[in-house]
């Protein structure tokens, strides 16, 4: 087999994987409300608690879904997701239900969450109806992350966060955390403590794994007064940091870093991100860009989706375009070339 025909048909492969209809994943916002008020926040919280409607389209849609699927996610993002935990728990209880009628099927539960209201019940609430993976960001050393991640009174957060944590690998529970560590130019070189009792306390059970993230401008009010690394920076910012925490066991299963090669959510066709207003986008970050409005779900399942919007994320898919892949949004058409495509393809019709 030729060079060529060999990273053909790895091509093919990776295409067929990213496209198959047998995989769906639902990134769900049961609330776009938040008990925090994150200082580099991108979020408006314009929108409240998900209403009967959208609840019904995603169980109905899940429904219609579930004989043909291998695998299916519920993914649960906010605002925060447990300010509205009993919807969480009403639709993943009728999800893992659904699965439970087909052998094939393989049912899983994650959520993005700040991790104020995980505690030991709430977790162990949320494992009997199949939701067992965690991603929960922390800013620093608690005299750092309390001046970002603020409660939206203005109150502390981190002493209740690590206090869940340590109650969750206390327990026997079947979870997996992922600790999404953030920095900036300002913080960089005051994470050490927080690095050092994470390695202490966390990291010896295989439960929980890490990972950098160093804080972007993404439109939030703050922005001007954040101060970022350069791409350059940060990434060397990042090789020092993971050499901190993981020393020369930086292929750890522990370390949860993302990898060069990886796919976005938007990127692929079969992810859905589902609104607390029964709208239908594609990126957790675009929330107020009109591009990033696809559609609605209705009460019966049904998606509307609006004519030149969703193909656009899932570009890459044909081009294979590393780039494009990992973050379709960047380069985007923007609304006026997708209208003059359509009204194109409705000239060549």
């Amino acid at each position: 087999m030729t060079v060529e025909i060999l990273q053909q048909h790895i091509d093919n492969v990776k295409r067929a994987k990213l496209i198959s209809d047998k995989y769906l994943e639902l990134i769900i916002l049961p609330t776009e409300q938040c008990n925090f008020r994150c200082v580099y926040c991108y979020e408006d919280f314009s929108i409240g608690r998900m209403k009967s409607e959208t609840i019904s389209g995603i169980k109905a849609l899940i429904e219609k879904r579930c004989a043909t699927l291998s695998y299916l996610n519920l993914s649960w993002f906010g605002g925060e997701p447990l300010v509205a935990k009993d919807i969480v728990l009403d639709i993943s209880e009728y999800a893992m239900s659904l699965a439970g009628n087909y052998s094939h099927l393989h049912y899983s539960g994650s959520m993005t969450t700040n991790a104020y209201f995980l505690d030991i019940n709430t977790a162990s609430a949320l494992a009997n109806v199949g939701v067992t993976h965690y991603q929960i960001s922390l800013d620093g050393p608690m005299e750092i992350h309390n001046k970002s991640r603020i409660r939206a009174d203005g109150k502390n957060t981190f002493e209740r966060i690590w206090s869940n944590l340590l109650a969750i690998r206390d327990s026997l529970l079947p979870v997996s955390v992922l600790l999404r560590l953030h920095f900036t130019a300002d913080t960089f070189d005051l994470l050490d403590p927080l690095l050092e009792d994470i390695k202490r306390e966390l990291l010896p059970d295989p439960r929980f794994s890490a990972f950098f993230k160093g804080i972007e401008h993404l439109g939030g009010p703050n922005d001007a007064s954040i101060k970022v690394f350069s791409e350059t920076d940060k990434a060397k910012a990042m090789k020092i940091l993971e050499d901190k925490l993981f020393g020369d066991n930086l292929k750890s299963p522990q370390n949860g870093a993302v990898p060069d090669n990886a796919v976005c959510y938007a990127a692929r066709p079969n992810s859905l991100v589902i609104r607390a207003n029964g709208k239908v986008g594609k990126c957790t970050v675009a929330l107020t860009d009109e591009r990033n409005d696809i559609g609605t779900l209705a009460s019966d399942g049904k998606l509307n989706l609006i004519p030149g919007r969703f193909s656009p994320w899932v570009r890459g898919i044909e081009t294979l375009d590393i780039d494009t892949l990992a973050c379709p949004l960047v380069l985007l058409p923007t609304s006026d070339e997708i209208a003059a495509n359509l009204r194109k393809k409705a000239v060549t019709v």
